[in-house]
């Protein structure tokens, strides 16, 4: 559309420029070959001429960008709306469906219609809904991979998918767009199949998360390439038992990690997420956060874990600095609050005491047992003055280291 306005205007202003400059020239020969016009309806008529022939122009101009444009948003569209993997548009903050396309509503059974009254959480296993709430608040709108979820059709069934989506504008509106790939198959023959390792990479290699599959009876975990690429352990070190994730958790953290997927298991929930600290193979500790989809048996017992580790180090670590900066401005405020309150009380004492003395002084009587005793308490008052000047002194000192 700019374009289009900067090359109207550019015609505009030449087709000026030249009618400014040929129309004195103009006016002699047409008054001549009209001569029963008056002299003030020629130019009048020549004028209107120019504003004609400009608005046509003009017209033609922002009519062919228009019907351009708008072959370029019918193929959008239909790009959109014919896809064959199910899309969407929600809005963010209401997270209310905006648009979605074919394969959506073959997919989830919902029609057109029914979509645009729900929202994103009306797709989602109820239990699942705060965990979904929870990673909308941390969505970081710079990355397109949103992990695997389960979702849910009109019909109740659930099944898995793989979400990507990024920011977008839909109009006016802040939103984004979502494609949701099924992989529902490739999940659940993971979980049945005897060889896990072989069967796990299909899913494991779609994404750059620290995949892991734990066998809840055996206390085996598989992993993906997620302890080498995200914390550069080399193969043979990292052991399949699941105490070589407790090890390498922060002793810190270890503690409450397993008290929330005791809670989880506990409540029956089928999605368990925290965030905590692991150690690489270089000794330091990064934040990550936890997700995991548990399965039970029919008995309701827990039987395997399939989770995924995202690296949110930089996005804790900002926190963890905001958190001591904040803090360390409630030190340095309690220790200004400790100045005024020394400045207020303990300073006046002396002060006053030492006014107060001066005042009684009289030399001129020359009274050497009474002047003694006001030197006296002269001294101890200042003393005391002193004192109280090298705490605020110590005080200052503390707030600059």
């Amino acid at each position: 559309m700019s374009h289009t306005a900067l090359k109207t205007a550019s015609l505009f202003l030449v087709f000026g420029l030249i009618w400014l400059a040929g129309y004195n020239r103009l006016l002699v020969p047409f008054t001549q070959l009209f001569p029963g016009l008056g002299p003030g309806l020629l130019p009048y008529l020549m004028n209107a001429f120019f504003i004609v022939v400009s608005t046509v122009l003009i017209y033609f101009i922002i009519r062919h960008d228009f019907l351009r444009n708008n072959t370029y948003s019918t193929q959008y569209r239909q790009l959109f709306y014919e896809h064959p993997v199910p899309m969407w548009i929600y809005q963010w903050g209401t997270l209310k469906f905006l648009a979605v396309n074919n394969a959506a509503v073959s997919k989830y059974g919902f029609s057109r219609k029914e979509f645009e009254a729900m929202d994103i959480l009306s797709i989602r296993e109820p239990s699942s809904i705060p965990a979904v709430l929870d990673d909308v608040k941390r969505t970081d709108k710079n990355l397109d991979y949103r992990g695997i979820w389960q979702h849910r059709k009109k019909n109740g069934e659930l099944f898995y998918v793989e979400l990507y989506s990024h920011t977008t504008r839909y109009n006016g509106k802040e939103a984004r767009i979502v494609m949701a790939i099924d992989i529902d198959s490739e999940v659940r023959n993971t979980i049945k199949a005897k060889d896990i390792g072989t069967r796990y990479e299909l899913l494991a290699q779609v994404t750059q998360d620290c995949i892991y599959y734990w066998d809840l009876l055996s206390g085996r975990v598989t992993r993906n390439h997620g302890p080498a690429t995200m914390f550069g352990y080399k193969e043979e070190e990292v052991l399949e038992h699941v105490d070589w994730w407790k090890e390498n958790v922060h002793p810190e953290d270890i503690q409450q990690v397993m008290d929330s997927f005791g809670e989880c298991l506990q409540s029956k929930s089928m999605h368990w997420n925290t965030a905590y600290r692991f150690r690489c193979a270089d000794g330091n500790y990064k934040y990550v956060l936890d997700r995991a989809h548990v399965l039970y048996n029919d008995h309701g017992n827990a039987m395997r874990v399939i989770g995924a580790i995202q690296d949110v180090d930089e996005s804790m670590r900002h926190e963890e600095e905001r958190r001591q900066f904040i803090r360390l401005l409630q030190e340095q405020n309690e220790k200004l609050q400790e100045i005024a309150r020394i400045n207020s009380h303990e300073i006046r004492r002396p002060v006053s005491n030492i006014m107060g003395i001066l005042a009684m002084l009289d030399l001129e009587k020359n009274e050497p047992a009474l002047n003694g005793r006001l030197f006296g308490l002269l001294q101890q008052s200042t003393a005391e003055l002193d004192a109280t000047l090298f705490r605020i002194r110590d005080k200052l000192q503390q707030m600059r280291e």
